[in-house]
């Protein structure tokens, strides 16, 4: 060994800013415009809103860098009017998804940050990539255990979701009157959801074989080294 050992807790780190950035990268990838666009055509919420689908894209626009980028006030109007496109109750509800997504977006960060520092530290030792390697295939299995619960009761897994992250109950809205729930129908969450799973997997895929390419060079190098020591005595014998 030529470099610094990865205790448990480096390992344990290791592979948990590994579940992170693949987490963090799929959600940054859905949050992409080109693909809100589609999702919001596919689930046909122009039609819903009674709005053209340029200015359906261009009110999601707006909602998704409020999300991220603030203010969060959501109080802006509707394409051709002067009236508010959300409602208050709907704002408020906005808000606090974006305080969730600031939040799950500090937290990803810390864990790549962490991968990041962790791996460069202990880049020699075939556990810290073992220990990503096994960080991947933990979060896929897991990850596709939701996904399928997701896909069998896509209704009782959302209604969970929100219990659990919005536990102030501001999350159910009449899909006849309010505008948020016709922008995002279920069938953009349910497309949503396949495509984060789909992109989970592939990325845990990719992860797991950067992992064992890593793991495989440190093993090849360290038999080579050992075959290196081991000839200058089978020459003296």
């Amino acid at each position: 060994m030529t470099g610094p050992r990865a205790g448990a807790l480096a390992r344990a780190t290791i592979g948990l800013g590994t579940a992170l950035t693949v987490l963090g990268v799929a959600v940054l990838v859905l949050l992409d415009p080109a693909y809100i666009h589609a999702a919001l055509d596919a689930a046909g919420s122009a039609s819903i809103l009674g709005l053209d689908r340029s200015a359906t894209h261009a009110v999601s626009d707006r909602t998704i860098h409020e999300l991220v980028f603030g203010p969060a006030t959501f109080a802006f109007p509707t394409p051709g009017s002067s009236t508010r496109f959300y409602d208050p109750a709907e704002a408020s509800h906005l808000h606090d998804a974006s305080n969730l997504l600031h939040a799950f977006l500090v937290v990803v960060a810390a864990g790549a940050l962490a991968l990041v520092v962790s791996l460069a530290r202990y880049r020699r030792d075939p556990r810290a990539w073992r220990a990503a390697r096994t960080g991947a295939v933990a979060f896929a299995v897991v990850f596709a255990a939701v996904g399928l619960f997701f896909g069998v009761a896509f209704d009782t897994a959302f209604t969970l979701f929100h219990e659990i992250f919005f536990p102030q109950g501001n999350w159910e809205f009449n899909s006849a009157t309010e505008k948020m729930v016709q922008l995002y129908p279920t069938p953009f969450w349910e497309l949503v959801a396949m495509t984060l799973a789909a992109l989970v997997l592939i990325l845990c895929a990719v992860a797991w074989l950067l992992a064992t390419a890593r793991l495989r060079s440190l093993e090849a190098g360290a038999r080579r080294a050992a075959d290196a020591h081991s000839l200058p005595g089978e020459d003296a014998r």
